[in-house]
């Protein structure tokens, strides 16, 4: 487990502080104090020694959406999902228009 937090929020300026942990996209945080909420919560204590590795590990190898990605990936439906739709409106068209033929 890890120490104390490392502090990367805003300085006396104001301004956000760039280190080479933000830059690498290294997480800190304080494992141990959050292994404390989750046993305090009623979790067993090998679960929550666990759970800030596990969510360290995830967050340094890029399992994680960022927002452009998410942006990327919902404009990529949107595309798909109307496309369907339009195709789905002129099959309706054309079946209507067919079965009108039939009948008159």
């Amino acid at each position: 487990m890890s120490g104390a937090p490392v502090p990367d929020g805003p300085s006396s300026t104001g301004r956000r502080r760039k280190d080479s942990h933000t830059e690498s996209k290294r997480l800190l945080f304080d494992s141990l104090a959050i292994a404390r909420r989750l046993t305090d919560a009623g979790i067993d204590r090998d679960h929550a020694d666990a759970m800030p590795d596990a969510i360290r590990e995830a967050a340094e190898h890029g399992d994680h959406v960022t927002p452009d990605l998410l942006r990327a990936e919902l404009s990529a439906l949107e595309t798909r999902l109307i496309k369907w739709m339009v195709g789905t409106v002129l099959a309706a068209v054309g079946a209507t228009v067919a079965v009108l033929r039939l009948l008159g």
